[in-house]
């Protein structure tokens, strides 16, 4: 009998060794420091060390927390070996200055096929989370000196040969354009409408304005009178816009171009007088003679073998249509051609 308890006893024992060294498990908590400024990120590490049949459980960090703030959990880092070895990593940050304790961490863990549940506890963790201290008398500045990003030479070299490269090619490119330039001769014409072209053009768009069927008689004889002396002065230069119709036909009599006009003129000039300053009511007949007179002493008159003048330099022909366009803006219908 006593050798049956004593064998059982031993077996007992050995069972309760086994199970002993089994439970082979070691923890520890840390900081990186345990000082920190108000919001600067708090390194936490859970290091662990124990026998390869032992399973560690989901470790619960986040609700055990007090005065600061959980911010992430980063991956385990496992060392396999003889003893396992696993190393939990978290960041916390503290947003109010306070003493700070990290409390005891329960770690559940299991052994072999066993499914029941062991615990075992990190230390606690005390550190400090501070405010900055302000000097009144001190300048403004950051909490911590701007980052400076290193100079890549290589980097530089390279936008500086590009810049070299683009003022070289810049600089050919003027160069030649320079050159191209100077060799390119430029001629400017100016082309001169004959004033009887722009009579003629004139005295159709007073036809289109239907004046004297309107009943604007005088309006009609001023405007018809005013173009005709208009052309005499740009094509006798002779001032017919300032002279009365009696000084304006003594001039006449004394240039030949115009004698074979002479007594249509006078014929136009009385009748638009009468209408101008006698109130005089002529008949629709006349004032379409007054048109047809109007194109008779332009056509009569104008010169021969001219279509248009192309005036360049110190030509005389367009030095006196100059001076006429210069006295009225109507004749000046110049065109530049480059």
């Amino acid at each position: 009998m006593v050798k049956y308890i004593l064998k059982y006893s031993v077996l007992f024992l050995f069972f309760v060794l086994l199970k002993l060294e089994a439970q082979n498990i070691e923890v520890y908590a840390e900081t990186d420091t345990t000082d920190y400024f108000v919001g600067d990120y708090i390194y936490y590490r859970i290091s662990l060390k124990f026998d390869d049949n032992i399973k560690i459980l989901p470790i619960a960090v986040k609700d055990s927390l007090k005065n600061i703030e959980f911010i992430k959990e980063e991956p385990p880092v496992k060392s396999p070996g003889k003893e396992t070895q696993e190393v939990y990593r978290y960041i916390f940050a503290g947003y109010d200055s306070a003493d700070v304790t990290i409390p005891e961490i329960p770690i559940y863990y299991t052994i072999g096929g066993d499914t029941s549940k062991n615990v075992i506890k990190t230390n606690s963790v005390v550190l400090a989370v501070h405010t900055v201290e302000i000097d009144p008398a001190a300048d403004i500045r950051d909490v911590k000196e701007p980052l400076t990003i290193p100079l890549d030479w290589i980097i530089i070299f390279i936008v500086v040969l590009i810049l070299i490269i683009l003022a070289a090619a810049f600089y050919f490119w003027y160069r030649n354009y320079k050159k191209k330039k100077a060799g390119q001769e430029i001629k400017i014409t100016k082309v001169i409408i004959p004033p009887h072209k722009i009579t003629l053009q004139e005295l159709k768009e007073l036809e289109e304005k239907k004046l004297w069927q309107q009943s604007l008689i005088k309006e009609y004889h001023s405007e018809i009178t005013g173009i005709i002396r208009k052309y005499f002065e740009a094509r006798f230069k002779i001032l017919a816009l300032e002279m009365p119709s009696s000084e304006l036909l003594n001039e006449l009599k004394n240039i030949n171009d115009a004698q074979n006009i002479f007594d249509t003129t006078k014929q136009f000039l009385e009748n638009a007088d009468m209408v101008k300053f006698a109130k005089f009511k002529p008949m629709p007949s006349v004032n379409e003679e007054m048109m047809k007179q109007a194109y008779l002493i332009v056509e009569q008159t104008k010169p021969e073998n001219i279509e248009k003048l192309h005036i360049e330099g110190e030509d005389p022909i367009f030095r006196s249509f100059t001076e006429d366009m210069a006295r009225s803006s109507t004749w000046s219908r110049p065109v530049e051609a480059r």
